[in-house]
């Protein structure tokens, strides 16, 4: 198994639990907003914002010659340790194509305020993230919000877009996320795949009979009836650590909701393909990466087909 695959398992099911919610004093009402040099054209700003009572940060991304406000993208990132590298260039590949690209810090990461929650949280933290860009003059307002995520970032963007005014998700791609939790638990549960580290133990106890609510709150399925915005989801076949039933379930489910979805499957695409496949040079075949071009376009072609 390639390396990226065992650090985003690690991250994804196995992290440590990063600190606690640090004092709220002084908390900005606006971001604090510091500007990053520019990355292959794109300009980049660090933002610290206010999520509830937390201090948490992200990072904006726009072209370097933007001369108007512009279609926003929150992309949500996969994993429990921040922003990659990786992440960012996709964040400067979706700018340079002429969107506002604004990529969350979840609490605990990055110098984020608090500790991580998996899909709790987070949510509220995207959330707050989008209440200020709306009033970005970089940002088209009018247009609201494509929520974009990849693995847990998947999971984060399904149930934020539940919790938004529905006229204002533009659209929702997800890749390679849990939308079924009961069966992503049986599965890891039949792989050998769970873990008993103390964040795992924290928030999933011993499983949905031990903690419900826990696993009620980050079931990704039952968000579905709330969504109204078209659905992109994509996700590899090869896939062991979120399997291609996972999104089929979620494919199911909005057709059944009577939702415009679409479902892209990936023959020769692992975990992560989306975001690491273009840019890693070990441990990733060129089918994969000629897979994961592919799956980009289609990412373009679905962008640009919404009102």
């Amino acid at each position: 198994m390639r390396s990226y695959l065992t650090f985003l398992l690690t991250l994804t099911l196995l992290g440590s639990w990063l600190g606690f919610a640090l004092p709220a004093a002084a908390l900005p009402l606006k971001p604090q907003v510091t500007p990053l040099s520019p990355l292959h054209g794109v300009q980049r700003q660090l933002w610290t914002y206010t999520s509830g009572s937390l201090a948490v940060k992200g990072r904006l991304y726009y072209p370097q010659s933007c001369s108007k406000p512009l279609p926003l993208i929150i992309f949500n990132h996969d994993g429990i340790s921040g922003i990659s590298p990786q992440h960012e260039l996709c964040c400067v590949r979706l700018a340079r194509r002429g969107y506002l690209v604004f990529a969350p810090s979840y609490r605990g990461e990055d110098g984020s305020q608090g500790g991580i929650e998996i899909a709790k949280g987070e949510v509220q933290d995207v959330l707050a993230a989008y209440n200020y860009l709306r009033s970005s003059p970089y940002c088209q307002s009018e247009k609201g919000v494509v929520l974009m995520g990849a693995s847990h970032g998947a999971l984060i963007s399904l149930l934020a877009a539940a919790r938004l005014p529905q006229e204002e998700v533009r659209g929702l791609i997800f890749a390679y996320g849990v939308a079924d939790i009961y069966a992503w638990w049986d599965y890891l549960r039949a792989t050998n795949q769970l873990g008993g580290d103390p964040i795992t133990r924290r928030t999933y106890g011993d499983g949905p009979q031990a903690r419900p609510a826990s696993f009620a709150l980050r079931h990704g399925l039952s968000a579905v009836p709330h969504i109204q915005a078209p659905v992109l989801i994509l996700q590899g076949q090869l896939d062991t650590i979120t399997p291609p039933s996972q999104a089929e379930a979620l494919f199911s489910a909005f057709q059944a909701a009577g939702r415009e979805v679409t479902l892209r499957l990936y023959p020769h695409c692992l975990h992560g393909f989306l975001v690491y496949a273009p840019y890693l040079t070990k441990g990733v075949s060129a089918q994969e990466k000629a897979e994961t071009e592919e799956a980009w376009e289609e990412v373009f072609t679905f962008l640009q087909g919404l009102s």
